[in-house]
């Protein structure tokens, strides 16, 4: 938590010398730039760290429950909010339910009758290293334009 609390405040003392519409653009760039960089970290079937996610279990027979990589769909379901204060991606919904689980790696019931299951910690959401700087450059690059 860290990284986020030294980005809020460094974000903090740039915001106080911008008008709330250059906020608001700031903010609808950042957060639509971080949706598309997680959706495309997803795909690629990352964490934010860039590890890879933990494949599924197999059944009792040694085959996969289901084909195909994990999350295939969920990246179109990512959504951003975003206002002069504040910018946010996520997910809604059910799909949130579904990358609560994931995220938080919690025990569930998949369906009524099925056994509780603990699902492995794959994060979805999240910033990197690399994230952070292309935040810092995106934000440089906006106070340049809009400076001239």
């Amino acid at each position: 938590m860290d990284a986020y609390a030294g980005l809020d405040h460094w974000l903090d003392q740039i915001a106080l010398r911008l008008e709330p519409t250059q906020r608001r653009e700031l903010m609808r760039r950042l957060a639509q730039g971080l949706r598309v960089r997680t959706r495309d970290r997803i795909k690629q079937q990352r964490d934010p760290d860039g590890h890879r996610f933990i494949p599924r279990k197999r059944n009792q027979i040694g085959n996969k429950k289901r084909q195909g990589a994990l999350f295939q769909n969920i990246g179109k379901e990512i959504k951003t909010e975003y206002s002069a204060d504040h910018a946010a991606v996520g997910f809604g919904g059910r799909i949130a339910q579904i990358a609560e689980v994931h995220q938080e790696g919690k025990t569930i019931k998949p369906s009524r009758y099925a056994k509780a299951t603990k699902y492995p910690i794959r994060a979805l959401v999240g910033f990197s290293k690399d994230d952070e700087k292309w935040i810092q450059n995106e934000i440089f690059s906006f106070l340049n334009t809009s400076n001239k």
